[in-house]
């Protein structure tokens, strides 16, 4: 399996040559066999979209055997026009146990891009990036509410100030950001509770380059809800957006405008979110989070900062502000920015 991401209501897993989506509130699964090898997918709540190294698929969840495709040229991407299959794609069926609706489905694998094709998509919006000579193009693929109106695929390019190369690109529910080659991260959508990292700024089109990043060199991006993340070169952590659940590591309610950098003495390795939450890994090869922020529950918490295995240091209870409560098996700090910490070996507090 290449990578697999999650949502409340249902699962993908993607491999070399198809896709697999699990309903578990359906007890169902269904296999799709791609022509080719598969590039990059993504999936809003109702549609998914595939890129493989000959098609685009766009398809909705409920009609999976009913995909539109556009064709690919051999000088790249030709012009946008979906439209049904000569040959059905090959869909497999099988029953899987029923589950409740939840969204852990583990800390799911990050997606490196293979190729010059990435998909990234918010709860409505698919976008597309493709890179020819070295200068990428970010196309809106697709938009849940214009196609429910009009019933037509209209695909636009978005704006790029400058000539880039894009290795990287992640959504939340209505913003995105991008990577390029030279660690600069850009940003488009939706910018009210401070995800872009621009400002207050209701509505962004363009791709527009975060200022405040300038001169960091960042490695990886992250955005999930309405919030966004950066992991530079040297360990360092970025944090924007709205502080609503904890997600960004601080005690209140607060919106960043602007990137943050997370006061820690660790060296972050690795960095995903989830709506309500940011995980951060101290090693690379680790498949729990060192430190997660944020909570799933209704409400301001105080900050969960739960740490397993940290290299090279000892395990020790670092000035807490609050009594820790014995039979917790995790500790629930107040915490500010000086981030204030407790590790956890083996199951127990040190």
């Amino acid at each position: 399996m290449l990578w697999k991401e999650s949502s409340p209501t249902d699962r993908l897993l993607v491999y070399d040559n198809k896709i697999i989506v699990e309903f578990p509130l359906l007890g169902e699964s269904v296999q799709i066999d791609i022509d080719g090898d598969v590039r990059d997918a993504c999936m809003t709540p109702n549609y998914l979209a595939i890129a493989s190294d000959r098609r685009l698929y766009l398809v909705r969840k409920d009609a999976l055997d009913s995909p539109l495709c556009c064709d690919y040229g051999n000088d790249g991407l030709r012009k946008l026009e979906f439209k049904s299959p000569d040959l059905p794609l090959t869909i497999t069926r099988s029953t899987i146990p029923e589950e409740q609706p939840t969204s852990d489905f583990g800390w799911a694998d990050l997606k490196e891009p293979r190729s010059d094709v990435i998909l990234t998509s918010t709860l409505t919006t698919i976008y597309l990036v493709t890179t020819e000579n070295g200068v990428s193009r970010v196309t809106r693929l697709f938009n849940e509410d214009d196609y429910a109106r009009k019933r037509v695929i209209s695909c636009s390019v978005v704006q790029i100030p400058h000539d880039v190369r894009i290795v990287a690109a992640t959504s939340g529910y209505d913003h995105s950001l991008f990577l390029t080659e030279k660690g600069a991260v850009y940003a488009l959508g939706t910018g009210s509770r401070g995800e872009l990292g621009i400002g207050l700024a209701p509505r962004v089109t363009e791709l527009t380059e975060l200022e405040a990043l300038e001169g960091v060199r960042v490695r990886r991006i992250v955005a999930a809800g309405w919030h966004s993340g950066a992991l530079t070169a040297e360990g360092d952590v970025y944090l924007w957006g709205w502080n609503h659940r904890g997600q960004l590591g601080q005690e209140k309610e607060a919106i960043e405008l602007y990137p943050s950098p997370l006061d820690t003495d660790l060296m972050i390795k690795r960095i995903q979110m989830r709506a309500h939450q940011t995980a951060l890994w101290t090693a690379e090869d680790e498949v729990h989070p060192s430190i997660i922020f944020g909570t799933n529950d209704i409400g301001m918490p105080p900050v969960t900062l739960r740490y397993f295995d940290v290299p090279e240091k000892e395990p020790k209870l670092i000035s807490t502000s609050k009594e820790i409560i014995p039979d917790d098996p995790t500790a629930h700090l107040s915490t500010n920015r000086n981030v204030k910490m407790v590790f956890v070996k083996d199951g127990q507090r040190c």
